[in-house]
């Protein structure tokens, strides 16, 4: 495999490659690395290689001529990949790197600075855009050596164990079991007895089983693509924490009405059973249906009783169990001392923008609710009276749709799944 670096800084290079499985690499001869600076190609005196954007905006531009001057230089093997390191590309990822070492002989690594590179030659020379995360760095160098460093590991004889880039974080796209070496107790902390017990089956069905795990729990996107069947994410979900720590409380006053007055709402029957169910599919701890009305929570009551222990249990068991875990509450402090769950994060959600509570996205939700207990908070009506969501300690991003005309107006039972999901379910 040969690299060929096109770039204004080669000697940003130097330290990355000298150690190491990609140095040793090179050493061997069985990896190429080659750079080619833009600013050879430069006629002026000061070597400029951008310049101003048409139109205006910040930041230059780097010029088509020098680009194409830099690639025409470069000796071009038959299966040759030209990629533009553009955070505008799909991200890196294990099995696109495994790709381009076996696909091609050659990858061509163009290191945009500035503003970023003439449109004009990424449409004429370029065969693919690629980042390497999310966010934003001084310019491609840094991307170029991950993909060096990431592709150059499929390629023979790199490793020492060809085995391993097989056996690493993402084969099967699932995490990494957790690792234990000597001593076999560290700070009080024993390492798992199936690890010692020399039972190599049992060994091998600990490590899958904590391979989805750890893949649930860190990294859910990936079991989209990964070969595990529903029974072993099923037993995963029944151990894993993030499902004992978080409530949901359905608020029906003090809420909102279409006119902006507040209002205490009916509970209906849709609302009882619909988001019990969803919160039973999703393993919620508790669903508590919230009002200070003594006749609609005795007629929670008369509902939970009828499908829990009357005629209902013999007419649809399957009913009882999905309201196994809903209870009634007077309030959100009668809610939160049944559940007795101690230090207990409110997290408000609400299609409005309200100015008070902390902003949280659904991934940090996940994350907060691996560490300490959630309690999401839901509104009927017209949503949430506003002071009461400004005594919550977070606010969760509010659910976007993607109408045309901007139309967002969905049922609470509707939001209550969307979000159980986004902060639950393995897709995301």
């Amino acid at each position: 495999m040969r690299f060929d670096v096109m770039t204004i800084f080669p000697k940003m290079f130097e330290s990355p490659f000298k150690e190491g499985i990609v140095g040793q690499a090179i050493t061997s001869n069985k990896i190429e690395l080659k750079f080619w600076n833009l600013r050879d190609h430069a006629t002026d005196a000061h070597k400029t290689i951008d310049d101003r954007p048409f139109g205006g905006g910040d930041g230059m531009v780097m010029l088509p001529e020098m680009l194409k001057l830099t690639l025409d230089k470069i000796q071009s093997d038959k299966r040759r990949r030209v990629i533009y390191l553009s955070p505008q590309g799909p991200v890196l990822t294990q099995e696109k790197a495994k790709r381009l070492a076996i696909d091609y002989d050659q990858v061509v690594l163009i290191c945009g600075r500035y503003g970023g590179i003439d449109e004009r030659f990424i449409e004429n020379y370029v065969d693919e855009e690629l980042s390497i995360g999310d966010y934003v760095i001084s310019g491609g160098e840094l991307a170029a050596m991950v993909v060096i460093d990431a592709v150059a590991r499929f390629m023979p004889g790199v490793l020492g164990n060809d085995l391993s880039p097989v056996e690493e974080t993402f084969k099967e796209n699932l995490l990494e079991q957790p690792l234990y070496t000597r001593p076999r107790e560290f700070e009080g902390k024993q390492v798992p007895e199936v690890l010692l017990s020399g039972h190599h089956q049992k060994i091998k069905e600990w490590q899958r089983s904590q391979r989805i795990l750890r893949t649930l729990n860190k990294r859910p996107d990936l079991l989209t693509k990964a070969e595990v069947t529903k029974d072993e994410i099923l037993k995963a979900s029944e151990v894993l924490p993030l499902r004992k720590n978080i409530a949901v409380g359905l608020i029906h006053y003090p809420v909102y009405n279409k006119t902006g007055e507040v209002v205490a709402t009916n509970v209906t029957n849709l609302d009882i059973h619909d988001i019990a169910r969803a919160c039973r599919t999703y393993g919620i701890d508790q669903f508590y249906i919230i009002t200070p009305a003594e006749e609609q929570l005795a007629f929670v009551g008369r509902v939970l009783a009828h499908w829990q222990s009357g005629r209902g249990t013999q007419y649809n068991p399957v009913r009882k169990d999905s309201l196994i875990n809903t209870k009634t509450a007077p309030s959100i402090e009668a809610a939160l001392e049944d559940w007795g769950v101690k230090g207990t994060k409110l997290v408000a959600t609400s299609a409005r923008e309200v100015m008070g509570p902390q902003n949280i996205g659904y991934p940090e939700i996940r994350e907060k609710a691996l560490k300490e207990p959630i309690f999401l908070v839901f509104g009927t009506g017209w949503g949430l009276e506003n002071t009461l969501v400004r005594r919550m300690d977070y606010i969760l991003d509010p659910i976007r749709g993607r109408a045309g005309d901007g139309f967002r107006h969905l049922s609470v039972r509707s939001a209550v799944s969307i979000t159980l999901d986004r902060v639950l379910g393995p897709c995301y």
